[in-house]
């Protein structure tokens, strides 16, 4: 009896093993193993077994169905020579009872605290077991994978990897709980979405472009970058969506001539982007060409606006302001919870500057959006709702909506 008694004991302490084992290497922190695992052989070990996690799971459940197997049939008899037939029944509720709670709950929920730590303490045990019974279980395995085939069950080819959503999740989770503050949760979900956010989505139309025609003269050029201040200036030829290059105001600054001056002689070589191209290959190609302006046209060439590395940078960083982006005037906080908006700020820089969620997958400014919401050209005093937010058409200018006041709720 004595005997029987410390066989069972010895097969509820291997069950349990086995019982936190599973948990532990199936809960473990992918992340932080792969870091450990450069300085310490037990954690690639773990790597190793789990890169084929169906030889793991059959091992673990092979050996944990094995010793309680055996625990019941051992309780089983031992009940029977002292309770009689009565035992069977005795041994089914203790055995059952004892493999819940010290089997399977105590090691899981222990396991499921310090996985990574146990998972390394039982990966050596773990792949001599997998050697120990490879034959049964490449058998068990094949006759699994028989089986999930006839269910029509296909298998994930090729190695799986952590997807954007789980590291944007991880970002997110992170500013929750305090490790990250805003701007820096704002700039890892920029580089984030860098291949996402397309050219067209954060370049300044063509419209808002101030361009110089390549006839200027050389007080025109003088005039212009005192007034605006900008470094670069696209210049055309008797059309602002014909553009033939760009100029450096220091360039300019340095060279021009009054008695001489020719615009054409200043000219850059101009860089053409599609506007559906991702502005993490825009910044690529930024740096390989050594640019910081490139001219953005649509799918049939037409120049449609420009994009410079301040737009792309402003998408990582969030808003680099100075005194020439956002222009006095273009948002004005008219009430608590009220704006007077120009109709050309753009519904990104919008949600960004006021944290709202206004939707800008289909249009780039809060004009377009009143047009798309109304489905017609937008009169004055027209009003939509979008999502918790209203937009009323305040001023209008020919066909678009030069200002607008937006309402959002407070909380």
């Amino acid at each position: 009896m004595v005997v029987d008694l410390m066989i069972m004991a010895v097969l509820l302490m291997l069950s349990a093993f086995f019982s936190g084992s599973e948990t532990a290497c199936m809960a473990v922190d992918r992340i932080k193993l792969r870091q450990k695992a450069r300085s310490d052989r037990r954690a690639q070990v773990v790597r190793s077994i789990l890169r084929q996690p169906e030889k793991l799971i059959a091992t673990l459940l092979f050996c944990n169905n094995l010793v309680n197997v055996g625990l019941s049939a051992i309780g089983t008899a031992l009940a029977i020579r002292l309770f009689g037939p009565d035992g069977v029944l005795i041994a089914t509720v203790l055995v059952t009872v004892f493999l819940l709670i010290f089997s399977e709950i105590t090691p899981k929920t222990i396991a499921a605290y310090y996985p990574n730590a146990i998972a390394m303490t039982v990966a050596p045990v773990m792949r001599a077991c997998i050697r120990l019974f490879y034959p049964l279980v490449r058998l068990l395995t094949f006759i699994s994978n028989g089986i999930i085939g006839l269910l029509g069950v296909s298998r994930p080819t090729g190695r799986t990897g952590i997807t954007e959503e789980e590291i944007a999740f991880v970002i997110k989770a992170g500013a929750e709980e305090g490790a990250l503050d805003d701007a820096k949760q704002d700039m890892l979900l920029g580089v984030l979405s860098m291949e996402r956010v397309l050219v067209g989505d954060i370049m300044k139309p063509l419209r808002d472009v101030v361009a110089l025609p390549l006839n200027a003269s050389y007080d025109q050029v003088f005039q212009t970058i005192q007034k605006h201040k900008y470094a670069r200036y696209p210049v055309y030829e008797k059309d602002p969506g014909n553009a033939v290059g760009f100029i450096h105001a220091l360039d300019f600054l340095l060279h021009a001539r009054r008695d001489s001056f020719q615009l054409k002689r200043l000219l850059r070589k101009p860089h053409f982007v599609p506007e559906l191209r991702t502005i993490g290959m825009q910044l690529v190609s930024f740096k390989k060409e050594q640019a910081h302006l490139s001219l953005v046209v649509d799918e049939y060439g037409n120049v449609v606006g420009i994009v410079t590395m301040e737009d792309i940078l402003e998408e990582i960083v969030g808003e680099i302001e100075d005194e020439h982006d956002l222009q006095p005037g273009w948002i004005r906080q008219v009430s608590a919870g009220r704006y007077s908006v120009d109709g050309r700020v753009l519904v990104r820089d919008f949600n960004r500057w006021l944290k709202t969620g206004l939707p800008a997958d289909e249009v780039r400014t809060l004009g377009g959006l009143v047009q798309r919401e109304l489905g017609r050209i937008p009169r004055q005093g027209d009003s939509v709702r979008v999502g918790p937010c209203r937009l009323t058409v305040q001023e209008m200018r020919g066909k678009s909506v030069t200002r607008l006041v937006v309402e959002i709720p407070q909380e």
